[in-house]
C-alpha cells in the first residue's frame, strides 16, 4: 500500500472521525468495521502507510471526537495542517498539539480548501473548492471535489491527483 518515495508531498482529507463510534453506522459500506477502534486502527494504517513524516497533510475538518481520540493524531506521520471542521470544537491549544496551522479555510494551487462546500458565489479567484463534510455524497458541479475519507478509500491522497481527476 506504500507509495515510491519521491521527496516532500502535500496529500489531502477530510472527516477522519476518529474516536466517533456512529460513524461506523452510518457510514457501514465505506467504513466497514465492527469497533471504533478497529476503524480508528486501520486509518491509522491506512496513513502511514502513505504519508511520510516530511510530507504534509491537509486536513479538511472532523478530525475527532473526544479528546482521548484528538491524541491519536500524534500517531500521524507528516506535518498535519487542520481546515477546521463542524465537528472540531475543541479549544484551539488541542489542535495546535499535533497541527501546524489550523484555519478556518486555505488554498493550494488556485484551489480554496475548506470543510464544509463554498456557495458558488465565493469562487472569485479560484478555480474549484476541495472540501469534506458530504461522506458519501458528492456535488453535481465539477469545480466540487469531495475529499471525505468514504470517497478516497479512508486514505491522503496526492493533492495534485486529487485536481487532476476533474
Amino acid at each position: 500500500m506504500g507509495r515510491v518515495f519521491t521527496g516532500n508531498e502535500t496529500f489531502a482529507i477530510a472527516d477522519l472521525h476518529l474516536g466517533h463510534e456512529r460513524v461506523i453506522e452510518f457510514e457501514a459500506e465505506a467504513r466497514p468495521f465492527k469497533t471504533i477502534e478497529e476503524h480508528d486502527d486501520e486509518l491509522i494504517y491506512r496513513w502511514n502507510n502513505t504519508v511520510r513524516k516530511k510530507d504534509t497533510v491537509i486536513v479538511a475538518g472532523d478530525v475527532a471526537f473526544g479528546v482521548d481520540a484528538l491524541k491519536k493524531l500524534a500517531l500521524l506521520n507528516g506535518v498535519k495542517k487542520l481546515i477546521m471542521g463542524n465537528h472540531d470544537h475543541y479549544p484551539m491549544r488541542e489542535y495546535l498539539k499535533y497541527f501546524s496551522k489550523v484555519a478556518a479555510m486555505d488554498s493550494h494551487k488556485n484551489y480554496l480548501i475548506t470543510h464544509i462546500p463554498i456557495h458558488p458565489s465565493q469562487f472569485r479567484k479560484h478555480i474549484g473548492n476541495v472540501h469534506g463534510h458530504l461522506h458519501s455524497g458528492q456535488l453535481d458541479d465539477p469545480r466540487y471535489i469531495c475529499i471525505s475519507a468514504e470517497h478516497i478509500n479512508l486514505t491522503p491522497k496526492l493533492f495534485k491527483d486529487i485536481i487532476n481527476e476533474t
